[in-house]
């Protein structure tokens, strides 16, 4: 409960600062948008840490791009466990990632994170 507050506090502020007007005069609408931010089921995927020039990532797939075949939006977190490992929170949807194991593919369902292969991705956002 006091997350979502402070993320509406937070959303009401971004709309005093682009708009104009009272802080107070938004927090109605950022309340809403707050509690739908965080009724959002997200999954936690994790990943190795960065290691010998490796940066690890995750990317999610959001269409197509005629040089990297995907358009990816970078998933930035600064979340890490006590071994080093990498933490992300995602939404559904295809995902990209790469780490020293590795690189592939995962799609978020309802909190659940399933391997999938680059054909069944290409299916689907194409």
């Amino acid at each position: 409960m006091k997350q979502v507050m402070v993320r509406a506090w937070e959303i009401a502020k971004e709309g005093q600062e682009r708009f104009g007007g009272k802080v107070s005069e938004y927090f109605a609408i950022a309340l809403k948008m707050a509690w739908e931010e965080a009724k959002k089921v997200k999954a936690v995927f994790t990943l190795y840490p960065d290691k010998r020039g490796v940066k690890s990532w995750v990317a999610k797939i959001v269409g197509i791009h005629p040089t990297y075949k995907f358009d990816r939006q970078f998933i930035n977190t600064n979340d890490t466990d006590m071994m080093g490992n990498k933490w992300f929170e995602l939404e559904d949807g295809y995902y990209q990632y790469s780490s020293i194991k590795g690189k592939g593919y995962i799609k978020v369902v309802n909190g659940e994170i399933l391997n999938v292969t680059y054909k069944e991705v290409l299916g689907e956002v194409a």
